[in-house]
């Protein structure tokens, strides 16, 4: 079993400011869904593939695709 290093939280603040500055950068406003889930990821509540998953199933729930 693998070990998830947990981020502090005044470094997990630090790291959602910075996403938040790149996607700001990049011409894109972050959602607060979106935040959420680097801030699981962040913490080690859920690992990227985790949240690559979940983000892909909403998009399908809310288009009504099936794959």
């Amino acid at each position: 079993m693998a070990t998830v290093k947990t981020a502090s939280d005044a470094r997990t603040e630090r790291d959602l400011a910075a996403i938040t500055a790149a996607q700001r950068m990049a011409g894109a406003e972050p959602t607060e869904a979106d935040l959420e889930a680097a801030r699981q990821v962040l913490t080690g509540r859920m690992t990227g593939d985790e949240a690559v998953v979940r983000r892909f199933a909403e998009i399908d729930q809310h288009y009504g695709l099936t794959r």
